[in-house]
């Protein structure tokens, strides 16, 4: 029981005390966390450049020291883009120890937030907004810097107010099988994220498809994370994940540690 998606104070978007995000964990039976902040270079991102991290590796050594035994913490770090910042993002996962690393996409072209409610009416269609965003993945893909790439189909969170029930993530396979089929070959990964679930939608990011589309485009490094800003959904609905990763043909998920993946058998849930 492991959750690779978690938020603290260290984020510009979460207020939460890391060691109360290690008190959930336990609570909730998790015996591994990662701690995977949000670091953003966009000028135009409230976030950017807010990760201290010093600051952060200080307080990750004392909740490792005072949950000894009955956590394991990893590192982690959510770099937006690192294909449009590498000079950015390597100099900082060149500062130090990262156990895991996140990939996303969340400013498509550098320009559009796919946050924003007018990312799916700015172009004339919401089709050609979700086009856009799946298209920029597969840069993502071939270069950027990352162990994991995070919440595939992002923009599925916003939008619905905009495209009700018509959003089928199938209708971009051809889009989506080359980065994936990218990810693979270069031994990256991809995460199925539970945030949309504890936010009571239908799918995670993404949907279990994609999942079966990884696998079948070779990939064998798949994480589940909560993508949680607060205690109260830290773990949730990690089960509904593993069970899910089970149903699209994988027996194992990932952990790490230094960046250094070992796959470890899904459990029975």
């Amino acid at each position: 029981m492991i959750d690779y998606h978690i938020h603290t104070r260290f984020s510009q978007d979460s207020d939460a005390e890391m060691e109360a995000q290690c008190e959930a964990a336990i609570s909730l039976g998790l015996s591994e966390v990662a701690f995977t902040e949000h670091e953003d270079y966009n000028p135009g991102d409230p976030t950017s450049f807010y990760f201290q991290h010093a600051d952060y590796m200080r307080e990750l050594e004392r909740c490792r020291a005072a949950f000894d035994g009955r956590l394991k913490i990893l590192a982690g770090i959510e770099i937006s883009e690192p294909h449009r910042y590498p000079r950015e993002a390597g100099a900082v996962l060149a500062s130090h120890p990262w156990d895991f690393v996140l990939g996303s996409l969340h400013w498509v072209d550098g320009q559009h937030n796919a946050f924003l409610r007018d990312f799916f009416t700015k172009f004339g269609d919401w089709r050609a907004s979700f086009r856009m965003y799946f298209g920029e993945l597969l840069d993502l893909a071939r270069d950027g810097d990352f162990d994991v790439m995070s919440h595939i189909d992002y923009p599925a969170r916003y939008g619905h107010t905009v495209y009700g029930d018509a959003y089928d993530i199938a209708e971009y396979e051809d889009l989506l099988r080359p980065a994936l089929r990218m990810l693979a070959s270069r031994g990256k990964g991809i995460e199925i994220n539970t945030n949309p679930l504890w936010r009571n939608k239908a799918h995670p990011n993404p949907p279990g498809i994609v999942v079966r589309w990884f696998r079948e485009e070779g990939g064998k490094i798949l994480t589940v994370g909560s993508d949680s800003h607060r205690p109260a959904t830290t773990g949730a609905h990690i089960q509904t994940a593993l069970r899910l990763a089970r149903e699209a043909g994988f027996t194992q998920v990932a952990t790490f540690e230094r960046r250094v993946p070992r796959l470890v058998d899904i459990p029975e849930v």
